[in-house]
């Protein structure tokens, strides 16, 4: 019902009927607190309407904080999915380094005693050789080839 529906509505008189000043200063009233409630759903329609349109703008903030977080997530997951990776081939390179030099070093040993071994094989045979060269010319000196010869030298000297 509206202010002007209330204010002009008409009553008709009856005989001992009410004071129509009075209706009417009653149906004044009841308007004029009509009115103020009426100003009063206008005033919290608008409110809520705010409310509601704050409402939706933090939920769209929360919506993009939560893509955010998300992204900063997936992020951070592929970063540390990266180092690990990283990481592993790293570990893998010393790895494969470290059993290549080891290896090296390996043949390198055995290498050197190969040729220590042959080193005193070596010198083993010039030992026997060098012993029978001396043990030869020990033989020849204590021969009696070798004092005729001394005395053949000795005895043309004199002549």
């Amino acid at each position: 019902m509206k202010r002007e529906e209330i204010t002009k509505k008409k009553f008709s008189t009856v005989y001992r009927g009410l004071d129509e000043q009075a209706v009417r200063q009653h149906l004044t009233e009841v308007a004029d607190e009509l009115d103020k409630k009426d100003a009063r759903i206008a005033q919290l329609e608008e409110m809520l309407n705010e409310r509601e349109e704050n409402l939706n703008s933090f939920k769209s903030v929360e919506s993009s904080i939560q893509e955010a977080i998300l992204s900063a997530a997936k992020a951070g997951d592929d970063i540390k999915q990266r180092a690990q990776n990283y990481s592993d081939s790293i570990i893998q390179k010393a790895e494969t380094e470290g059993e290549q030099i080891v290896s090296r070093a390996r043949e390198r040993e055995n290498h050197m005693l190969q040729h220590n071994e042959d080193l005193k094989r070596q010198a083993k045979i010039f030992r026997a050789r060098y012993k029978m060269l001396v043990q030869a010319q020990l033989d020849l000196l204590e021969t009696e080839d070798w004092e005729r010869l001394l005395e053949f030298d000795g005895g043309e000297s004199e002549k």
